[in-house]
């Protein structure tokens, strides 16, 4: 039976059993007459008058209704198609005055509040990129609806040739959903690699504007930059952290366990050695509490501490955080 709600919030008619017994009966006596057909059969396009004006009406096959129902639809689509394209264009006009204005401003940064405004305006940037877009992204997993509204929209700009490199920590390596869309991107031509700990979230598009959060609050407020010395100085950050990532190659994305569990577990032993927490730790490397509560578990054991400050004690003391100390791998 087909779903009443699901048929209401389509503008289509309720259905029951005896639609459809009716429409079996039409399409074995082969027509009915109109004042036995039923109006969900005549609105649903399964029984059509035999001509213009006539009370006969004859059954149609479902495919056919479904495909007359449809096609103002997809007239409708594409007009709005061509409408979002005309404004586009249309606007697209006032982009070289707009960059040449902003460009002169006494004070190249500007203040973006709210998320709506900073999706907009780094959109618009990504959009309009013509030559290659820088991305650092902390955290772990990547959330699905995020990666479904970006997907779309970066394989265009690979498409036209855009370089793209992105950086990412370690442990979206575990994570399906992100991997699936690092698979898809580097398939069609990007670059991702992930590192042990990143220093915040960073978007570079073409040397010409940056955007950068102003707290912890990512989504609430983010900085736009447009000063070229500021954008310098966050591009030599990104290169120095690109040259220490581990590529995510398209055939196999994963690390090793033990290039993974080695940095990570070093990673881990510098940071309780400068006193940070287990939260501390845990937003540092985008991993979950429950992870990094194990990992120090494990290091407590194999070192035989009894308390985070002979831990730390420990530690130092183990030579793991030496460059020439032995293998931290348990």
């Amino acid at each position: 039976m087909t779903n009443p709600s699901a048929l209401r919030h389509s503008g289509l008619p309720e259905i029951n059993a005896a639609d459809l017994s009716e429409y079996q009966k039409a399409l074995e006596e082969g027509r009915r007459p109109r004042g036995e057909a039923s109006d969900a059969l005549i609105s649903l396009r399964l029984l059509h008058p035999v001509s213009e004006g006539s009370d006969v009406y004859v059954p149609v096959s479902p495919s056919s209704a479904a495909e007359a129902l449809v096609a103002p639809l997809e007239q409708e689509q594409l007009k709005l198609r061509s409408m979002i394209n005309g404004i586009r264009s249309t606007l697209a006009a006032f982009e070289a005055v707009h960059s040449e204005v902003r460009s002169k401003e006494a004070v190249p940064l500007t203040l973006l509040t709210g998320g709506p405004v900073i999706s907009t305006s780094v959109a618009s940037s990504v959009r309009n990129s013509t030559r290659e877009i820088l991305t650092v992204q902390p955290g772990g997993s990547r959330p699905p609806e995020l990666v479904a509204e970006t997907i779309e929209l970066n394989l265009a700009l690979l498409a036209k040739g855009i370089r793209q490199r992105t950086l990412y920590q370690h442990s979206i390596r575990k994570h399906p959903v992100t991997m699936a869309y690092c698979r898809q991107v580097i398939e069609a031509g990007a670059e991702v690699r992930t590192v042990t700990e990143i220093f915040e979230r960073l978007i570079i598009c073409d040397d010409t504007v940056a955007y950068i959060p102003t707290s912890d609050l990512r989504a609430n407020e983010a900085l736009e930059i447009r000063h070229p010395a500021l954008i310098r100085f966050m591009r030599a950050g990104f290169e120095r952290s690109w040259e220490g990532a581990s590529p995510i190659p398209a055939n196999d994305p994963r690390l090793t366990r033990k290039e993974n569990d080695d940095a990570v577990l070093l990673r881990i032993a510098e940071l309780l050695v400068e006193g940070h927490t287990d939260e501390s730790i845990s937003q540092r490397l985008g991993m979950g509490g429950r992870t990094v509560a194990k990992r120090i578990s494990a290091l407590s054991l194999r070192l035989g501490s009894r308390s985070r400050g002979q831990l730390g004690y420990l530690i130092a003391r183990s030579g793991m955080l030496d460059e020439t100390g032995p293998d931290p791998s348990p």
